[in-house]
């Protein structure tokens, strides 16, 4: 279990054969603008459904942009083309890069 305060997250699902199924971090930074919540890399099995982790975990991502009140830096490419394509994460989305403020 997590809560929203700590700067150090870690999360992690494994299936019934214990295989890894995804396995990423998160960690709230202090920048010289504020503090902010960086995603490092997240890792996804190959043999699962990319985007269906990815909706569930972003859903967890927006929840905590909600409730700290801090914005998200995604690091990931995973992470950054998702946040591209679903508009709802522009406004809580650090760093935005120029190519997707379209």
């Amino acid at each position: 279990m997590f809560t929203f305060y700590d700067p150090h997250q870690f999360f992690k699902e494994y299936d019934d054969n214990e295989q890894l199924i995804y396995h990423w971090s998160m960690d709230k930074i202090e920048r010289t603008d504020g503090k902010v919540w960086v995603i490092n890399h997240m890792f996804i099995a190959p043999n699962q459904n990319k985007e269906a982790v990815l909706d569930n975990n972003m859903a967890l991502v927006m929840e905590f942009a909600k409730n700290t009140k801090l914005p998200i830096w995604p690091l990931d490419p995973l992470v950054i083309d998702y946040f591209q394509r679903h508009p709802e994460f522009h406004k809580i989305w650090y760093h935005r890069p120029a190519q997707a403020n379209n």
